[in-house]
């Protein structure tokens, strides 16, 4: 029996796929932020991923209240160096009022000076039918550019908030950041160590400034499998982001309280990828 959520997942790609046949990675993790993009083109300059993970966590936050998504991009990098992609991620509506996909939209310029590779671009979130729980009729879309630097087994990405809006909560986010740096060590065998932390500052809204971090491991197969398994953490000393007010899960909470869930907490996440 199909579901409804995965058909119209499944129909958002194939049209993507489509509308991308002349032109394809996910945000450096697929996380909003930290997904591997732009891709290695060795043949063809489009590309393609889709995934099945346990819990899809971004910057260290749970975007799907701890449950399973279905995820999958198209890239497409040209030799000058200029790239431009788009991925999608199911969602829980428990998060994302009236919503259950997120849609990221990026583009820009990547190269080398020597053993020193470095990015320009912009990013998209798009969270469509979502509206925010903490501020009525806000949505949580928003744009950030983002700046890279890589050498060897490290890479430093930094994203500056270039929207009002930011995530459905602060009513004035622009000029918020989140600065990551990742680590992964070649372990031989088809292995990959995977080391990150990050930091996000919100401007005019210190509250919700936090940290996050994650240690995993990955292992490629051949014919373009990948699975790897990872635990994260977020920490905000003013629990902005593990009290949030959800009201519309007020009926899962007997007590007649609003539901909260720490989406930050230690969590786990299992995923394999096929890329094509």
């Amino acid at each position: 029996m199909s579901h409804p959520l995965i058909e119209t997942f499944c129909a958002s790609l194939l049209s993507l796929a489509v509308a991308s046949a002349f032109a394809q990675t996910a945000p450096a993790t697929p996380d909003a932020g930290s997904k591997p993009f732009p891709p290695t083109a060795d043949v063809l300059p489009i590309t393609g991923n889709m995934a099945f993970t346990t819990n899809y966590v971004a910057r260290g936050f749970t975007q799907n209240w701890g449950q399973p998504a279905l995820q999958g991009g198209l890239d497409y990098a040209h030799p000058s160096g200029v790239y431009l992609g788009t991925w999608l991620s199911s969602l829980s509506g428990s998060e994302f009022r009236g919503g259950t996909i997120e849609w990221d939209l990026y583009g820009g310029y990547t190269s080398t000076v020597g053993p020193l590779g470095y990015t320009v671009g912009a990013v998209y979130y798009a969270y469509p039918g979502s509206t925010s729980p903490f501020i009525e009729g806000r949505k949580y879309d928003y744009a950030e550019i983002k700046l890279g630097l890589s050498y060897s087994i490290y890479a430093a990405n930094y994203y500056y908030t270039a929207t009002k809006d930011w995530f459905g909560t602060v009513p004035n986010g622009r000029g918020s950041s989140y600065f990551e740096v990742n680590v992964n060590p070649d372990l031989g065998s088809g292995y990959t160590l995977q080391l990150h932390v990050g930091v996000g500052d919100i401007k005019h809204n210190s509250v919700a400034n936090w940290k996050d971090y994650k240690i995993g491991v990955s292992k490629a197969f051949d014919g373009g499998w990948t699975l790897a398994g990872a635990v994260t953490k977020a920490t905000d000393k003013n629990s902005f982001w593990t009290v949030p007010d959800f009201a519309v899960n007020a009926s899962d909470d007997t007590s007649g309280y609003n539901y909260v869930k720490p989406l930050g907490k230690t969590q786990f996440a299992l995923t394999l990828t096929k890329t094509f």
